[in-house]
């Protein structure tokens, strides 16, 4: 009883996670196989899912165009500007918060959570004025702050828990020994923290990279304009160039999947630690 009790609750755990996989996977799946049909083919009724004839004519008119070329180099640098920015600063405060005692240190970690927790279209006035007063607006530098201001708190939360896993015992080892903080800190602390590091800077750059809201307002020359943006020029009043859209979201997603490919065992180990520990 108890060993086909078992054997159900597997079957139930597999059709459960087979069923959501096929949930989530299969608009990507259809995007995938939408940018490979021929216009005639995009609006067949019934709708097929393998098409008749593979075509790469929009591959084509956005490899072409180079500014379409240029979408992707400008969401790379944002992409990788603000995870670079926002990794450096977010290890360094959730380390100081986890191992010092400083005034005002409570009132920092409750305001970086609650500018977390407000959506970022009640923040994007105060901060569009705030870059605009720097005249950063229309740059790149202006957006990767905005990105920067947006993910930061996610970032210090997330790796505060990481730091916490760690014993501060090791610390003070490093520095009866005569180790100073920072080298502590880059010699001993964050290669134990990589797991933790690499999770965290893959969701910020995917924020960075898919985020909408403040790259459509705060970039308006054609040349600065990152990929969602981009995408979303497609969409006329006249027209939907839905070969395109499905082209060029096929192609977004590839650095996405490497980068996950790549961090893929330092991701998993650090998301599980990050679970148990928050």
């Amino acid at each position: 009883m108890n060993e086909s009790s078992s054997t159900f609750s597997k079957l139930a755990t597999y059709a459960v996670a087979l069923t959501l996989t096929l949930f989530v996977g299969f608009p990507l799946f259809w995007m995938v196989i939408s940018s490979l049909k021929p216009s005639a083919e995009l609006f067949v009724s019934p709708p097929r899912i393998l098409p008749h004839e593979i075509t790469f004519e929009w591959y084509r008119n956005l490899l072409g165009n180079s500014g379409s070329i240029s979408l992707f180099r400008n969401s790379l640098v944002v992409g990788v500007s603000t995870t670079l920015i926002c990794m450096t600063a977010g290890t360094l405060a959730a380390y100081s918060v986890t191992r010092f005692v400083y005034p005002g240190k409570r009132v920092f970690l409750v305001a970086a959570l609650l500018s977390y927790m407000f959506p970022a279209v009640v923040l994007f006035i105060s901060v569009y004025m705030i870059i605009n007063s720097f005249g950063l607006v229309d740059t790149h530098l202006g957006l990767i702050i905005c990105h920067c201001i947006l993910t930061f708190p996610f970032a210090l939360w997330m790796l505060k828990s990481f730091f916490e896993g760690i014993p501060c015992e090791i610390d003070e080892a490093a520095w009866v020994d005569g180790a100073s903080f920072l080298r502590t800190f880059f010699t001993i602390i964050v290669p134990l923290a990589l797991p933790g590091i690499f999770s965290v800077a893959v969701f910020v750059f995917v924020l960075s990279w898919n985020e909408f809201l403040f790259a459509s307002v705060m970039i308006t020359s054609g040349t600065l304009k990152t990929i969602p943006v981009g995408t979303a020029e497609f969409i006329t009043s006249f027209d939907v160039r839905w070969g395109e859209i499905m082209a060029i979201g096929t192609l977004a997603t590839v650095p996405v999947v490497i980068l996950f490919l790549c961090v893929q065992r330092y991701f998993l180990s650090g998301v599980l630690s990050g679970a148990v520990k928050g």
